[in-house]
């Protein structure tokens, strides 16, 4: 039996993943960390990223809180104990995959959920984030398999109002929060 799982959760391929890890945590009577990893240069931040470089970095601020949030709902719906929290990818050559595994072995989770990748999926260079994470991880590691799953839908609308607000915030003073953890249940 596992006592503390880690699953990597995301906008894509982390649904089945949650949702998976939420079984196994309760299945357990586990502890649950719904690890977020901050790309604080993704692909889809470069054409902003020529307008207004700190709206940039708040709709990436944004999308680690709303991606964070979506999992600390499921978490607390689901009745478990369990945290939601982001981690910023270092710019220091560390992969996603890379630092799952030191987050996990940080946070002392004896399991890893990453979600099912498809062929076409993302990679880090040639290797696949699973067998990157599988690599460097020093823990079970499960593979979710992919499914879509309706509650998706509502983090796309989580997402499109984040971009509605981006649209909206030419012009506003650099306010960035920190990234902020969910408090743990009780």
């Amino acid at each position: 039996m596992y006592k503390h799982i880690l699953v990597a959760v995301g906008t894509s391929l982390s649904e089945s993943a949650l949702t998976t890890a939420i079984t196994r945590a309760r299945d357990s009577n586990a502890r649950l960390t719904a690890l977020h990893i901050v790309d604080q240069t993704p692909w889809w931040a470069v054409p902003t990223a020529e307008s207004d470089p700190d709206d940039t970095l708040d709709v990436i601020d944004d999308h680690a809180r709303a991606v964070t949030r979506y999992a600390a709902r499921l978490i607390d719906s689901a009745g478990i104990d369990g945290v939601a929290r982001s981690v910023a990818q270092p710019l220091n050559g560390v992969s996603v995959g890379e630092l799952i595994a030191q987050e996990a072995k940080r946070a002392g989770a004896d399991l890893i959920v990453l979600g099912g990748e498809s062929d076409t999926g993302w990679r880090h260079g040639e290797a696949r984030l699973r067998d990157v994470v599988c690599l460097h991880a020093r823990c079970d590691v499960l593979i979710a398999a992919h499914a879509p799953a309706p509650a998706a839908f509502h983090a796309e609308k989580e997402m499109e109002s984040i971009e509605a607000r981006f649209a909206g915030s030419q012009g506003r003073a650099n306010a960035r929060a920190a990234h902020r953890q969910s408090a743990p249940r009780k």
